[in-house]
C-alpha cells in the first residue's frame, strides 16, 4: 500500500500515539481548533453541534457518543461535524475526571451515599453484578454536567466561530480584490 507504514505499530506504540499525539498536544489542539473554525455552516449550527457533542461526552455512554451525537445533530439541524468534534472532549485524558465527577454528583442527586470508597470492593465482577449502583449515578450526574458543559461550550464557541468566519471572509475578499487588480 502506498501510505502504509513499512513496519506496523505495536500495540504499545498505538496506545502511546493515542495518549500522546506525535505532533504534540499543543499543535494537535491548534489543528483541532482550525478544523472547527473551517467547518461550513452558520455559527449557531456549528456551536450547537459542538455543544451537543460536549454534553454527550459527559455521559458514561462510552461507544455511543458518536452515534447519539450524529442523531441529535441531525434532528436539531446542528452541525454534525461540530457534534463529532465536541465529543472529543471525552478522551483517555479526561475520562477519569468526568466519570469521578459525574458519579459523585449523581450520588448527591439520587440521595445515595457514594458507597464504593473501598477500592478493593470495586472490581469488574462487582460492576457486572451490580451495574446500576455505579451506572445510575454516573448517568444522572453526567446528564446534569452535560447540560452545564453544553451551555458553556455554546456560549464560548458561537462568538469565536463568528469572529473567525468574518475574519476569513474579509481575508478572502481582500485577496479577490488584489487578484481583480492584476496584482
Amino acid at each position: 500500500m502506498m501510505f502504509r507504514r513499512r513496519e506496523p505499530l505495536t500495540p504499545a506504540g498505538r496506545l502511546r500515539r493515542l495518549l500522546w499525539p506525535s505532533m504534540g498536544l499543543v499543535r494537535s489542539g491548534r489543528y483541532v481548533a482550525y478544523r472547527i473554525a473551517r467547518i461550513q455552516g452558520s455559527p449557531h449550527a456549528i456551536a450547537l453541534g459542538i455543544a451537543l457533542g460536549v454534553a454527550l461526552a459527559m455521559t458514561p455512554l462510552l461507544g455511543l457518543h458518536f452515534p447519539i451525537a450524529f442523531l441529535l445533530a441531525w434532528v436539531t439541524r446542528a452541525s454534525i461535524m461540530g457534534a463529532m468534534v465536541g465529543t472529543i472532549t471525552a478522551n483517555p485524558w479526561t475520562f477519569p475526571a468526568i466519570w469521578y465527577s459525574s458519579y459523585r454528583l449523581g450520588c448527591s442527586l439520587l440521595g445515595m451515599a457514594p458507597g464504593h470508597e473501598d477500592q478493593a470492593r470495586l472490581t469488574l465482577a462487582f460492576l457486572i453484578d451490580h451495574p446500576w449502583q455505579v451506572f445510575a449515578p454516573m448517568l444522572a450526574g453526567g446528564a446534569v454536567m452535560g447540560v452545564a458543559a453544553g451551555i458553556i461550550a455554546y456560549v464560548i464557541a458561537k462568538p469565536l466561530i463568528r469572529f473567525y468566519q468574518e475574519k476569513r471572509r474579509d481575508r478572502r475578499r481582500a485577496g479577490r480584490v488584489l487578484v481583480g487588480k492584476g496584482i
